[in-house]
């Protein structure tokens, strides 16, 4: 997979106790990869990187990546960065202004700086988001579009890519170190526990609905007709190391790329809460909550940049999405949280492996 580009090579995540960060670690080690975590804090016993068993299997560093000292230090030998380490939710972010810009945009021009300075790493990627966009009235967004958020977490990520693009053409390229930007979609999978609940309001949506329904509640739906590119968390991940495995190809390094879902146009969020009722069973339907803050009303998102650049795409569809964090979520409810470190590893592997034979089913080109 991905044409032998990780194996033997060391890699550092920051923000592996997240749950993108925790599902590319395990990824990176599926294909040979010597992984190395960084985090500001330790990951809860509720969260993949627990469930997975990753404590074990990946050298973890607490640290923050705002300290620059300790960031050079744990590049010592890394050949490749992913940049995840990030202020992730919208209203937590709205809450926290400074922290939100220390962590998203300084952290971002520290990670840079790091980069620049080690004598080993190579290839970088820098993960931000599709908010960094203005308003479109629901149309695709794409790479060229201009960079026009509003709030501090949209504000916070379109700072830190300029900063990003910044330090490109003044001082990485034709250095022969490698960088890119990759923005993506709502992620779907499983292990994350961010709900409304737990972060006062400013969790996701489908957290929501698999909490209420471990709970026997029906889940509540604060904005059912807005609109998301919701995409399966592997899909984006698949995406994040495309990009790192063709960063040396013509038109690809110092360049951002879009990762969304084959559901281009994005889905109602009523549409995805009954999906993931009818997906649990039981007969539970979802209600209206009252109305929340959202910053956009209708959003999709275009890669076509990915398809034409790097020959990536989405292995599954969003149907095929919510049935597989489905099936980790009931595995959870049954097991997970009574096993302890490690309960959900297998499960997880059987997940990776499941989206890689869709993967190979439609040809794509990271996983021949």
């Amino acid at each position: 997979m991905f044409a032998a580009f990780y194996e033997g090579k060391k890699v550092l995540v920051t923000g592996i106790a997240g749950v993108k960060g925790s599902w590319l670690a395990l990824k990176l080690l599926q294909v040979g990869a010597d992984v190395m975590g960084l985090d500001c804090s330790r990951p809860k016993p509720a969260s993949n990187f627990t469930a997975a068993g990753l404590e074990g299997r990946i050298r973890f560093i607490a640290g923050d990546v705002t300290n620059l000292s300790s960031l050079q230090e744990s590049l010592v030998g890394v050949d490749c960065v992913f940049h995840l380490a990030a202020k992730s939710l919208v209203g937590e972010a709205a809450r926290s202004p400074l922290e939100a810009y220390r962590v998203n945009t300084l952290g971002t021009a520290t990670v840079l700086e790091a980069f620049r300075t080690s004598d080993s790493a190579r290839y970088a990627v820098f993960v931000t988001t599709d908010k960094v966009y203005s308003p479109k009235q629901g149309l695709p967004w794409v790479e060229s579009d201009p960079l026009v958020a509003s709030g501090p977490y949209q504000v916070g990520k379109a700072c830190a890519e300029y900063i990003i693009r910044d330090y490109f053409r003044c001082y990485l390229r034709g250095t022969g170190k490698r960088i890119g930007i990759a923005r993506a979609g709502n992620v779907v999978i499983g292990g994350d526990f961010n709900s409304s609940r737990t972060t006062e309001g400013a969790g996701r949506l489908f957290v929501d609905c698999y909490e209420a329904l471990m709970e026997g509640r029906s889940p509540e739906i604060f904005r059912p007709n807005f609109g998301r590119p919701y995409t399966y968390g592997l899909d984006i991940i698949s995406g994040y190391m495309t990009l790192m495995s063709n960063l040396e190809r013509e038109g690809v390094d110092g360049e951002a790329f879009n990762f969304g879902p084959h559901e281009q146009y994005g889905v109602e969020n009523a549409l995805v809460a009954t999906k993931i009722c009818e997906l649990w069973g039981g007969n539970v339907t979802w209600r209206t909550g009252s109305t929340r803050e959202e910053p956009f009303e209708q959003q999709s998102l275009s890669w076509e940049k990915a398809r034409n650049l790097l020959a990536w795409q989405p292995a599954y569809t969003l149907y095929e999405a919510l049935r597989d964090t489905t099936k980790w979520y009931k595995a959870w409810l049954s097991m997970g949280r009574k096993g302890g470190a490690g309960a959900m590893h297998q499960l997880d592997l059987e997940l990776i492996e499941a989206h890689c034979q869709a993967a190979r089913r439609l040809g794509v080109r990271w996983v021949s």
